[in-house]
């Protein structure tokens, strides 16, 4: 009880097994309406594109750059695929996760415009330069959607109604829209203001802890080709803070976590809360000035999120959440392909 307690501040989002056991045995998520519509609305070249079994090894191949990829583009739907392909998107996602998303492709819209005029072709900027694949039928007991492009992506699986979206990335260049009436707004501004807050609060031991090395990096270190890469807990650890920077440390993690569609972030959480006791380290590295380079990272021993802020005057940022135990279905998907799908 002490430790339910300890974590009601910010948390609310991840409460309550009983809700997240109404979820889990919901027989018709919101997911998986938003599956068969996206899956219906295909047409017959757009299937040849957009679909896979779900044992494809594009499942587990994924990049957040400029790239072209394969897939079946948001530019290259007709009108009712890519209303329900946006529909599912936003069927993981939280009020907040979706205007996040918003305003990352209207970021990429606006440099879209700027390459155009400087004559680059063919484009690589652009909203609609997502793809997507299916990865089974949604009417199957496990599925998995992806969906992919510059500085957004998401790896979603269902394994017997549980959903999780790891590994996930978010990014934006710059970091705050710089016109039109999204002018000042920042995709990726709700966290770091937190982050800073529990930064400045730490004493200078506190301080040192957090310090887990010498220079900010150059990226996020748990993205592409680390996906199976363990934890690293060193840090700050949240039991040996201030009751103060515990509600801050708790804060960060749910504006992470409320991103995410509610039934979505219960079961992302459900093994560090349930096994790990909801321990959490707390790192940074740089300055707490939005304009001059910084990193933190949050880390339990199931999972890793990690903001970058560190290229092109700290105006190129970056983040990513990782669990080796459930990226790309993880351990769940391992056993139902395992014993579904053997060769």
């Amino acid at each position: 009880m002490r430790m339910r307690t300890a974590f009601t501040a910010g948390l609310s989002l991840v409460a309550g097994l009983a809700m997240f056991a109404a979820d889990r045995t919901r027989s018709q998520t919101t997911q998986t309406v938003s599956a068969e519509a996206f899956v219906r609305s295909l047409s017959e070249q757009e299937r040849a594109a957009a679909l896979r079994p779900l044992d494809d090894g594009e499942r587990t191949k994924w990049i957040f750059t400029r790239d072209a990829r394969p897939g079946l583009y948001i530019r290259d739907m007709d009108v009712d695929t890519k209303r329900a392909a946006l529909t599912l998107t936003d069927a993981f996602l939280s009020t907040a996760g979706r205007e996040q998303w918003r305003l990352i492709r209207t970021i990429e819209a606006m440099n879209a415009v700027h390459e155009k005029e400087r004559g680059t072709t063919p484009p690589t900027y652009g909203d609609d330069l997502y793809a997507v694949f299916f990865f089974g039928l949604p009417t199957d007991s496990a599925w998995a959607f992806q969906i992919e492009g510059h500085h957004f992506v998401l790896n979603a699986a269902c394994v017997d109604g549980v959903v999780t979206v790891t590994p996930a990335f978010t990014g934006s260049f710059p970091a705050m829209a710089d016109s039109g009436a999204d002018k000042g707004k920042r995709p990726l501004g709700a966290a770091v203001e937190v982050a800073f807050a529990l930064a400045k609060s730490l004493d200078d031991a506190q301080r040192k802890a957090a310090r887990i090395m010498d220079a900010t990096p150059a990226d996020v270190m748990w993205a592409v080709g680390s996906d199976a890469k363990e934890p690293d807990m060193r840090g700050v650890m949240r039991d040996t803070m201030t009751d103060a920077q515990k509600k801050l440390i708790d804060k960060l993690l749910a504006t992470h976590a409320g991103l995410l569609d509610e039934g979505v972030g219960r079961a992302q959480l459900r093994e560090w809360r349930e096994k790990f006791g909801g321990k959490l380290a707390f790192a940074f590295v740089g300055e707490t000035e939005l304009d001059k380079a910084h990193y933190y990272r949050l880390t339990s021993p199931c999972f890793t999120i990690e903001y970058d802020s560190t290229n092109a005057d700290a105006s190129h940022v970056h983040c990513v959440w990782s669990d080796p135990h459930t990226n790309f279905g993880g351990d769940a998907l391992r056993t139902h392909l395992k014993s579904a799908h053997a060769k």
